[in-house]
C-alpha cells in the first residue's frame, strides 16, 4: 500500500524545520565572533590612540622636564652673575670713596706744585713769556673748575712740568722786541739768552744777575748768527763759541 502524498510532504517539512533549528546556533556563533572581532578591533584602535596620546604626552613631559632643567641652570648662572655684579658694585663704591679721599689729599699737592712752577717761571730766564704765562693761567683755572676732574688736572700739570723741562734741552728761538728793536733771541737750553736785531747792528746777551740786556762783544756775533740758523734748522749743528754764565751760579752774569 502506498504512502499518501500529504504524509510525505509533512515529513519533508519536519526534516526542513529540523535543519533550520540546527543551523541557527551556528549563525549566532558566527555573528557573535564577528561582533567580538569588531569590538576587539575598536578596542585596539582605542588602545592605539591612547598609546599615541601617551607617547605624545610623554614627549611633552620630557621636553618640559628638559626645559625646566635648562631654566634651573640659567637661573643658577643668573644668581652667580648677580653675585658677581654686586661684588663689583661694592668694589666700585669702595674705589669711589678712596678716590674721593685721594682727591682731597691730591688737590692741595697739585696747588703747591702749581705755585712752585709759577715761581720757577717768574725767576727763570725771560723767554716765551706769553706762552708760558697763558699755560699757567689755564692751569690755575682748571684747578678751580669743578668740571675738570682730578686726573685731567694732574695730567695737565705734569705736562706743563714736562714742557718746562724740555726747554732745558738744545737751542730755542723766538722773535721779540728789545729796547724798541725787533730781534731774534737765541736760547741755549735754559742757561743763557742771546739776541740779534733784525738789521744785524745790535747783539746782546741777558745778564741774569742784573736782569738786563747787555751788549755782546763783536767776536761772538758770527757764532750767534750761526746759532740762530741752527735753531731755525737751516744749518747743521756744530760747536758755538758764546759767553756762558759761570757754572757756580745758574743765574749769574756772562763771562
Amino acid at each position: 500500500m502506498g504512502i499518501p502524498r500529504l504524509a510525505i510532504a509533512l515529513a519533508a517539512l519536519a526534516v526542513s524545520g529540523l535543519g533550520w533549528a540546527q543551523a541557527d546556533p551556528v549563525s549566532r556563533a558566527i555573528d557573535a565572533t564577528q561582533q567580538t572581532q569588531k569590538a576587539a578591533a575598536a578596542s585596539q584602535d582605542k588602545i592605539d590612540r591612547l598609546d599615541a596620546q601617551t607617547r605624545e604626552l610623554l614627549e611633552r613631559y620630557r621636553a618640559a622636564l628638559w626645559q625646566a632643567q635648562q631654566l634651573n641652570v640659567y637661573a643658577g648662572q643668573l644668581d652667580q652673575l648677580l653675585a658677581s655684579q654686586q661684588a663689583e658694585l661694592k668694589s666700585l663704591q669702595q674705589q669711589i670713596e678712596e678716590m674721593d679721599r685721594v682727591d682731597e689729599a691730591l688737590l692741595p699737592l697739585m696747588l703747591r706744585m702749581l705755585d712752585s712752577l709759577e715761581q720757577f717761571v717768574e725767576f727763570d730766564l725771560p723767554f716765551l713769556h706769553t706762552e708760558r704765562t697763558e699755560r699757567l693761567t689755564s692751569l690755575r683755572r682748571a684747578m678751580s673748575d669743578p668740571e675738570t676732574g682730578t686726573a685731567e688736572r694732574f695730567r695737565r700739570l705734569l705736562e706743563a712740568y714736562q714742557i718746562e723741562a724740555d726747554y732745558g734741552r738744545g737751542l730755542g728761538i723766538e722773535r721779540t722786541q728789545i729796547d724798541q728793536k725787533v730781534a731774534d733771541v737765541l736760547r741755549v737750553g735754559r742757561t743763557a739768552l742771546f739776541a740779534l736785531s733784525l738789521d744785524g747792528d745790535t747783539a746782546l746777551y741777558w745778564d741774569a744777575t742784573a736782569q738786563v740786556w747787555r751788549p755782546l762783544e763783536s767776536r761772538y756775533v758770527a757764532d750767534l748768527k750761526r746759532g740762530l740758523r741752527i735753531a731755525k734748522e737751516i744749518a747743521a749743528a756744530g760747536l758755538l763759541e758764546l759767553p756762558m754764565p759761570l757754572p757756580s751760579a745758574a743765574t749769574g752774569g756772562a763771562q
